[in-house]
């Protein structure tokens, strides 16, 4: 049992399973019509598709870029998004002029030893990949094939942890893949939530506000253009533009597709808030949200989490609730858990394996802190 390598759907026959049929909708198009034509900053980068038994995981390989999303780009999470826009929220400008002194030999030493030469395992250029149900064996051989695969390469395993996915975190790590730092991500039981004196206000504010939700199939093209609004108001303006930064094209597709179960929060005739989710594996996530960022404080975030709690509840799926605003989630009966990177670079130069040790170094560190603030 050997993973196959694709790079065209037209070698593929998609397995006939829920999962198989999802990554026949989604992974089709980018294959066919490029990324770029659904997510304008990845660049130099290609998707395969690792097939083994019935299971299919994308594989982006990439090389450097400095505009690139970090969904495709460790420089791009760790240096650009992680390092020099995430200092702005040290609110103290010493420290920040401190921390980007440091950044700037960091980051060049970095881009000089080929950091960005990565294969991403299960990247769905997302901030939130689910993993479907894995066999230890499957696990195993996927992990071993393609550092055969890609000897030039680090090889990394995408948003892994411990409390959703135990079996892949300890096959990894035995199989010499180092766990580095990606960030804390919450984890939300919704029928844990619904018992939370927030969420019974939550739905209280819902009801005040009148608005009416609209789900895929009664979107116009117009109302797919003003949730990208929406969205980039969010992400891309208020966060980081190395967000993935979808297209109308993504929009059309996870609504036509259903590539993402959208849902828009309409009144007088105005959406103001969105989000979309997609369901794998008992788990649910939202890798889009994005409300009216102009409007006077309405609680739109709110009313977006609680939506998101009551389709988990009618579903029976957990949700994962992505990384930030810590402590909105934890009253609310989020869980955290550090979410990590799984990396394999014993196979590179020495000198290539040094800023993936340091990054090991710095999670550490970096870890209890992030627990302590609930971030």
């Amino acid at each position: 049992m050997r993973p196959k390598l694709i790079t065209s759907p037209n070698h593929l026959d998609f397995p006939p399973t829920v999962d198989g049929d999802y990554a026949r909708r989604y992974l089709a198009p980018i294959l066919a019509r490029g990324a770029q034509t659904f997510i304008r900053n990845v660049h130099n980068t290609q998707l395969m598709l690792a097939y083994v038994d019935d299971v299919i995981l994308p594989v982006t390989v990439t090389d450097f870029h400095i505009d690139n999303t970090y969904t495709v780009s460790p420089y791009s999470h760790y240096i650009s998004y992680g390092g020099y826009e995430e200092i702005r929220n040290l609110n103290n400008p010493v420290a920040e002029r401190l921390v980007k002194l440091i950044l700037q030999p960091v980051a060049s030493y970095f881009r000089h030893n080929d950091f960005d030469r990565v294969a991403f395992v299960n990247n769905w250029l997302l901030s939130t990949n689910l993993y479907p149900a894995l066999s230890k064996t499957q696990i195993e051989v996927m992990a071993e094939a393609l550092i055969d695969q890609f000897p030039d390469r680090a090889v990394i395993f995408r948003s892994v942890d411990r409390f959703r996915n135990p079996m892949l975190f300890d096959v990894l790590q035995k199989q010499g893949y180092e766990m580095l730092l990606s960030r804390q991500v919450w984890y939300m039981p919704p029928e844990t939530a619904t018992r939370t004196r927030q969420f019974k206000e939550d739905a209280r504010v819902l009801r005040n506000h009148g608005y009416e939700i609209l789900e895929n199939k009664s979107l116009t093209d117009a109302d797919l253009t003003r949730i990208l609004d929406l969205y980039e108001m969010l992400y891309l303006k208020k966060y980081s533009y190395f967000n993935p930064q979808f297209t109308f094209e993504f929009l059309k597709l996870a609504r036509d597709e259903e590539i993402l179960f959208l849902r828009a929060l309409r009144r007088d005739g105005r959406i103001d808030a969105a989000m979309g989710f997609f369901v794998r594996n008992g788990v649910m996530t939202q890798p889009l949200f994005g409300y009216d960022t102009t409007l006077p404080e309405q609680g739109l975030y709110r009313l977006l989490t609680l939506i998101t709690l009551r389709e988990g509840l009618q579903r029976g799926l957990l949700v994962h609730a992505s990384g930030g605003v810590g402590k909105f989630k934890k009253v609310r009966g989020g869980v955290s858990t550090i979410e990590y990177n799984a990396v394999y670079m014993k196979h590179l130069p020495k000198r290539r394996q040094r800023p993936w040790k340091l990054i090991q170094a710095i999670s550490k560190y970096a870890i209890p802190y992030f627990q302590k603030n609930d971030f």
